[in-house]
This record gives structure tokens, sequence and C-alpha cells, in this order.
């Protein structure tokens, strides 16, 4: 089938080159003060009166070249500009929506910035300091939503049945429950699960840990081995991902859309390389799935019915060429 047109949520063509550029907020601990973090702000180098004053202070960030993907044109501005070399899994997702990404990055204490000729000097500053001298507000706004995302060290590993008890808390806890119809017990469970765990089915799941704690779990499967689920989405050759966050107090902390990021860039494409598209579909009524995957660089792309399903769900598609490069054979 032909790519997915992406659509707002009020039937308007998406710019499918957006967003255009990136910024990246770092931060390191700061030294003699335990817990506390410090950010770094750049500040641009113009000359004259109409650049002076905080607003020229900013972190890190650069437009994308053209045809260029999201995720090397940031960790290429964070080069150019800092003299900073991040990992992919380690830049964090924060909001990858509209005209602009959002991306964190920690660094170790003992990390040294410079400048290149754009910017003229560099501070580390305490949250309240950084965002005083961050403008317009926009700006401030960036750097305060990445501070206050949660970051735990995300993990992927395959489900065993030493996990089924914690596979059957998460989709019964209250948070949850109301997505998971059918009331999980561990029989179920076994019977369900087994055949993946087994590697008898073409489903694969695996255990999401945070900070080494089991908290969830993501799987991922080819949208042609369920012939309604294909024939719903009229993409049977993307890659179909469901997740969920078990652990409550994990939630509404915005750990959802980097989880969502991190699995599609170390497992689903590890395991499907040559994937154009990635799909979701959480029933509409789940709007904080849905705000997650957009986050993640999702598309909010129409409305879908599956036959036997009791509620309609909202289908979403991410593009990895556009974020992540050409697909490797």
């Amino acid at each position: 089938m032909g790519q997915i047109q992406r659509y707002t949520w009020d039937g308007l063509p998406v710019a499918q080159d957006e967003p255009h550029g990136a910024t990246i907020v770092v931060r390191r601990l700061a030294a003699g003060v335990a817990g506390e973090w410090e950010y770094l702000l750049l500040h641009r180098a113009h000359r004259g009166p109409q650049y002076e004053g905080d607003w020229a202070w900013t972190p890190p960030a650069g437009s994308r070249q053209p045809g260029e993907p999201v995720l090397k044109a940031a960790l290429r501005e964070l080069a150019e500009e800092t003299g900073l070399h991040a990992e992919p899994e380690n830049l964090r997702v924060i909001d990858l929506r509209g005209g602009w990404a959002l991306f964190a990055l920690d660094v170790p204490p003992d990390a040294a910035a410079r400048v290149d000729p754009e910017h003229d000097r560099l501070e580390w500053l305490s949250l309240t300091a950084a965002a005083g001298r961050c403008k317009p507000a926009v700006i401030e706004a960036g750097l305060r939503r990445a501070a206050a995302v949660v970051r735990p060290a995300l993990a992927y590993r395959p489900l065993a049945y030493d996990d089924l008890p914690d596979m059957v808390r998460w989709q019964g806890a209250p948070h949850a429950a109301r997505w998971f119809p059918g009331g999980l017990d561990l029989q179920t469970a076994r019977r369900k699960y087994g055949p993946r765990i087994d590697g008898g089915s073409p489903v694969a799941v695996h255990v999401v840990l945070a900070d080494d704690q089991p908290c969830g779990f993501a799987q991922h499967y080819r949208v042609s081995v369920d012939p309604g689920y294909a024939a719903a989405t009229g993409e049977p050759d993307a890659i179909g991902i469901d997740y969920a966050i078990g652990v409550q107090a994990l939630t509404g902390q915005g750990l959802g859309p980097n989880l969502i990021w991190q699995y599609v860039r170390q497992v689903v494409l590890a395991a499907h390389p040559g994937a154009a598209s990635i799909v979701a579909s959480p029933a509409t009524a789940n709007e904080p799935s849905i705000l997650a995957l957009e986050k993640a660089g999702f598309r909010r792309v129409r409305e879908i019915v599956i036959d036997g399903e009791p509620a309609p769900e909202l289908l979403c598609a991410l593009d990895c060429g556009h974020f992540f490069g050409p697909a490797r054979p």
C-alpha cells in the first residue's frame, strides 16, 4: 500500500517536513550540590543593541538541513554548537509535535562544552537562573518542560514466564484496566503470552525496565499477521506496536513518549530494519496514549473500526525515514 497521508485531528493535512529543527536541553549535576542540576545556555554572537539582553540566551538548537532526518539534525546541531557528542539512545524525546522538536540530554558532571562562531559565550545555570535568561516565553517553557520530565534509564528485554504475574497486575491496575477489558488472570496470560514467549507467535513482547525495574510492556508485529487489522489500517507492510506503563506512579510524568521512541529505535527497527512506517491505534478515548504517540513523532491519521473490537481506535503512524533516516535493507 502507499504511504499513509497524515492529517490533523480537524482534518487538515499535516506538513510532512515538520519539525523544521530541534532544541536540545542539556543538563549536568552541579558540582558540590547533591541532586542539583545545572543547564547549558548559549548566547548568540550577533552584535548591536537589538540583540542585547536575556532573550539571546537559548539551549543548543538549530534547523534541519533539506531532507535531513530529525534525529541526525538534533545530534549534528548539538555537536556543532557545543562540541558535545551524544549517542542516539542518550537523547531523550520530550515533544516532537509541530514545527520544532524538543529533546533532552544528561551529560556527566565534568562535561565541557565550547561555543561555535554563532555564539560568544555559554553558561551552566540552575533551572531558575536559566529560565530567567531565556526569551521569548516559548524558549523558557521548553526548558521547564524538559526539566520536569522523569528520566529513568530505559531498557527492554524479552517477556518471560516469570513476568506473567506482573503482566496481570499491570493490565489490571486502576489506570490501565479500562484499556484491557476481559480481566486478564494468570491462566489466561499463560495461554495468550506463552506462544509469544516460546517464539511460536509473530508478536514479540518485551518488558520495559525503568532504572532496571520492570514497569510495563511493549510489543511489535507486522500488521499483515492480523488480517482484520491489516484491512482496517490499509497498511499491511507497516509494523504495529502496543505498549503500556503498568506502574501508576510513573504515569503522567512524560515517560511515555521516550518509552515509545526508544522502543521503536532500539528494538522495533532492529527487528524490522526495512520498515518504512510504524503504526499504533489506541482507543479514541485514550487521549493520554494518543498524546504520548504524538510527542514521539506519530501523526494522527484517522479513526478505524476493527471487527470484533468494542470501540473505534485512532490510527497513528510514524514515518521512519523522516525521523531516523533511510531504511536498511
